[in-house]
């Protein structure tokens, strides 16, 4: 507890001297808002308010932890932060915890600001509130196998921007075309994406679609990506250059 705690405080010192790659936790919100904006007044009587925000709740979900993640550990990596910790000897599941947690902390903020933008009601807020969880946690994951596949702050934000970019909007074109869904149906952020839509336009949207294998597929990524963390973190071992 006390490595992670370390970590999560040092992450903490860090953001505070370039907060640059933390502006994504309060843009994702910002959109939210905008989005809202060009919602008619009267289409409140066909469906809720948060299918304006719906779109933008599921790329937050997709984006935000995956390109932070990926930037802070290219960032440790390059500063040779990640190296020195691999010395002292913190675990990876130690390293990431300590990690995840404060990015974590970030992401459900800006989550449930789109939440309460969106004027959720009880039982929905719960439903966003879990599957929002669940989808950040595999992204946070995710964020991290770049990050440890990186070798520099510069690199890092590219696998981070690019594979976040693209899991969060592919899905959106999807739910749309039936023979894109095929390939990205075993996608986290897909299922995300499916749950969100669920929330905005109600079960009438969604006859033929399972919440429970929604979130199997979802807890399936989280159990995929994390092995690969750790695989890749102890072969990579010292050689984080």
């Amino acid at each position: 507890m006390k490595v992670m705690s370390a970590i999560f405080t040092k992450q903490l010192n860090d953001v505070l001297k370039n907060p640059t790659i933390t502006m994504i936790f309060f843009l994702m919100p910002l959109l939210g808002i905008v989005m809202g904006m060009f919602v008619p007044e009267d289409y409140a009587d066909y469906v809720s308010r948060f299918v304006a925000i719906a779109p933008m709740a599921a790329m937050g979900i997709a984006m935000m932890p995956l390109t932070t993640m990926a930037a802070y550990i290219a960032e440790d990596i390059e500063t040779r932060s990640l190296r020195f910790l691999v010395m002292a000897g913190v675990k990876p599941a130690q390293y990431l915890l300590g990690l995840a947690s404060f990015t974590m902390v970030l992401s459900i903020i800006s989550m449930l600001a789109m939440g309460l933008l969106g004027g959720l009601e009880t039982g929905d807020i719960l439903l966003f509130s879990l599957a929002s969880v669940a989808g950040l946690l595999v992204s946070t994951v995710f964020g991290a196998l770049l990050g440890i596949l990186s070798k520099n702050v510069q690199q890092g934000m590219t696998f981070g921007s690019v594979a976040g970019i693209v899991i969060g909007m592919v899905p959106m074109f999807a739910l749309m075309n039936d023979t894109i869904q095929r390939f990205t149906h075993f996608l986290f952020s897909q299922q995300a994406t499916n749950i969100m839509m669920y929330i905005a336009m109600g079960p009438p949207y969604y006859v033929d679609w399972s919440l429970t294998e929604a979130f199997l597929i979802i807890g399936a990524n989280l159990v995929v990506f994390t092995i690969l963390f750790f695989v890749v973190y102890k072969v990579k071992g010292m050689n984080l250059d």
